[in-house]
């Protein structure tokens, strides 16, 4: 038996209540290798984050996430900085970035069959810091400010159950429409404003699309997108590189690798800023990658270095 005491810790209303449907056959199949199951559901924003806190302080020696990105990022908030429990992910949601970035099955059940071929990888935490107030937040995938917490914002959720991923699409034409947000990376260098900055440990993002192809969840740094310009011109430009898979070499997009950046508002408006997907408050923010780091259950194919050579954090399995 590889692990004695789980906590599933899920969103029944994930994926438009599509989640729930499947957590039941999701617990049967981690029952072959966990000697005890305890379900979990979250009632309220945040909630995943207590009951994953209380999981870790319990004794509980693995604690499984089944929802969304968003479900996903409140339980490391319950686990960090301590990270004294490993995370296992079964994707419930709508976009399930992390999903797409490791090469899980879309099926909770498929996803928690994999259990004993997964990996369990210590997975380096990015931070913000809100510096005019506000909680700090740990990440494992993103944080992202201006037009890309604004297209965030405007996903109506009504839309996002019915159009599924072609809800950011729909959110980010309407920005558009909109004045654009101006905002600058500060602690790199002097730099042109920009109409939005991603900060990421992954590769996918919202909608299916690749905005930092060099990523990885496992490297020490940050890759940086950093839209430049703040017309609709450019903001027209960037998203056609962006929906070609040319966001790594489209002009205008510039890239860059850092473990600390600071972003603020350029002209002193609010800027808003998200987390793994989630609005979770505005400029400046400072954005570090911690020293600690979360045990996370990963398909072994992940399990490579952004140089393609084997990671070597591999941790052995449980007896």
């Amino acid at each position: 038996m590889m692990f004695d005491r789980g906590v599933l810790i899920y969103n029944p209303t994930a994926g438009g209540g599509a989640g729930a449907a499947h957590v039941e056959a999701a617990r049967e199949a981690l029952l072959v290798h966990v000697r005890i199951v305890d379900m979990a559901a979250t009632q309220r924003r945040d909630h995943a984050t207590e009951l994953a806190r209380a999981a870790q302080d319990s004794g509980a020696d693995l604690v499984i996430a089944c929802g969304g990105d968003g479900t996903v990022n409140e339980v490391v908030q319950g686990l960090a900085p301590e990270c004294k429990v490993p995370l296992m992910v079964l994707p419930g949601g709508t976009a399930n970035v992390l999903r797409m970035e490791v090469g899980l099955p879309s099926d909770p059940r498929e996803a928690a069959a994999l259990l004993p071929v997964l990996e369990e990888q210590e997975v380096p935490l990015g931070r913000v810091d809100f510096l005019k107030g506000g909680d700090s937040r740990y990440f494992l995938l993103m944080c992202g400010a201006g037009l890309d917490a604004e297209v965030a914002a405007g996903i109506n959720r009504v839309v996002k159950r019915s159009l599924g991923e072609g809800a950011y699409w729909w959110s980010g034409m309407k920005q558009i429409l909109r004045s654009f947000p101006r905002l600058r990376t500060v602690s790199v260098g002097s730099r042109k404003p920009s109409s939005f900055v991603v900060v990421s440990k992954s590769r996918m993002y919202g909608g299916g699309l690749v905005l930092t192809p060099r990523a990885h969840m496992l490297s020490e740094s940050f890759a940086v997108a950093e839209f430049s310009g703040t017309s609709r011109l450019a903001y027209c430009s960037h998203m056609i590189g962006v929906a070609l898979g040319a966001a790594g070499r489209w002009r205008g997009i510039e890239h860059f690798f850092t473990d600390e950046i600071r972003l603020e508002s350029d002209d002193g408006s609010e800027v808003k800023v998200q987390v793994d997907g989630e609005v979770e408050g505005t400029l400046p923010v400072r954005v570090t990658m911690c020293p600690q780091a979360l045990r996370i259950l990963l398909p072994a194919r992940y399990c490579v270095s952004p140089l393609g050579v084997r990671a070597e954090a591999a941790i052995p399995a449980h007896g």
